[in-house]
């Protein structure tokens, strides 16, 4: 019996993983799949051999740092509770580098793993959509729009799945799925999907992340096609689409335009305001008095809600302080709780990244980075389950598998 389970796990259990990526855009719980994964590598798997991979990573231990970072916060951490929950939610940094860099897939197994996440996100939108005909006939009800239009997680979230799916279709699936009958019509049809569906979240970052993503990676892949009259028709033609949206569906631009206006010198923000830029720049200031003070070991990770309360109650951030809001900025949330050392572990895994990635010939590395690096300057993406398992795993996969390596999907 468990010589038949063993042979199962060394064959199939890349399928946990898939299964993973393909759920990921519907915000369910993976600890079942963590627990099912990690109890099948200690049992089944080579372990000495994976630990042996594991630490022949070098990301590991940026990774496994910044999650001890936390735990010895909980040492120092007036809220117990709060500490506790740090820990917690930091636990993939621990688990995901030490199951996914103790893997040897092959590539056929990765590939299935990463067209996984984006079926998971064609079904998603798909899903949105008809949700958001289904309310606007029969109940009178427009739930085409941001937090109305994504039912499973925050607009802003899926916005940045739907920009990173565009990426791999874009890069990967001509060359992978080349033997598929009518890919273009295909790739065709889910890039559309995409946009639409990410003008539909009308998430700023979102929208701009799109804006300069994935138009820079359809110009990289035409350059190097030799197609390079073709790229000033395509700058020309997104320019006219851009202006033709704008005229007819100004919504999601307005949202945009506003933070502009906040973030104007000439702007006074009211420290009573609702509006979320101008709340995550009154955030901000604070963030970075807190930083400040407490510019070296932090006020450790369980502390960082209180001391940002404290501060929104002594400043008079009435907006800020009703919805209790975290940093909305991961740089500033992490330098806030873990100090000088976890913000340059942060840094490592952005820009460190970055350059990693373009050193390597990873390109999908560094566009993954520069993705995340604009949706972190925004949000505290990795105080919430749809920001840090995506991060996380993801990360581990793009620095230990280069997908610009891997050949035609047999």
């Amino acid at each position: 019996m468990y010589n038949k389970l063993k042979h199962i796990y060394l064959s199939s259990g890349y399928n946990i993983p898939l299964l993973i990526a393909f759920f990921l855009p519907f915000g369910i719980n993976y600890a079942i799949f963590i627990i099912v994964w990690t109890i099948a590598f200690f049992v089944f798997d080579d372990v000495k051999e994976g630990i042996i991979r594991v630490f022949s990573n070098k990301w590991s231990y940026v990774l496994f740092g910044f999650f001890f970072l936390h735990v010895i916060g909980y040492c120092f951490s007036s809220n117990k509770n709060g500490a506790l929950n740090s820990i917690e939610i930091k636990l993939s940094f621990l688990v995901f580098p030490l199951l996914i860099f103790s893997t040897n897939y092959n590539q056929l197994q990765i590939k299935k793993i990463i067209i996984s996440f984006v079926s998971g996100c064609v079904l998603t939108c798909a899903f949105y959509i008809f949700r958001a005909f289904y309310f606007y006939v029969f109940h009178d009800f427009n739930a085409f729009y941001y937090t109305e239009f994504t039912y499973f997680m925050h607009p802003g979230y899926f916005a940045m799945y739907l920009v990173f799916s565009q990426l791999i279709v874009l890069l990967f699936y001509p060359k992978w799925l080349s033997h598929l009958s009518n890919l273009k019509i295909k790739i065709g049809f889910m890039s559309l999907t995409f946009v639409i569906c990410i003008f539909l979240c009308s998430s700023k970052m979102g929208l701009i992340t799109a804006f300069l993503l994935i138009p820079a990676s359809l110009c990289f892949i035409l350059y190097n096609k030799g197609f390079k009259k073709l790229i000033a028709g395509l700058v020309i033609g997104f320019i006219i689409l851009i202006a033709l949206a704008y005229k007819f569906f100004p919504t999601p631009f307005e949202r945009i335009e506003q933070a502009f206006r906040v973030t104007s010198s000439s702007t006074t923000i009211v420290k009573t305001d609702g509006e979320s830029t101008a709340v995550r720049i009154l955030i901000w200031k604070e963030s970075v008095k807190l930083i400040e003070n407490n510019f070296v070991f932090g006020t450790t990770p369980g502390d960082v809600s209180d001391k940002l309360v404290q501060a929104y109650e002594r400043e008079g951030l009435t907006g800020a302080l009703l919805k209790k809001l975290n940093a909305h900025n991961q740089f500033l949330q992490t330098f806030i709780g873990t100090g000088l050392l976890g913000f340059i572990l942060l840094l490592l895994m952005t820009a460190g990244a970055l350059v990693y990635g373009i050193i390597k010939q990873n390109y999908i590395l560094s566009l993954f980075s520069i993705l995340m690096i604009f949706n972190f300057l925004v949000e505290s993406m990795l105080q919430a389950q749809a920001g840090f398992i995506f991060f996380v795993f993801f990360f581990c996969f793009l620095t230990h598998y280069n997908f610009h390596k891997l050949n035609r999907t047999s």
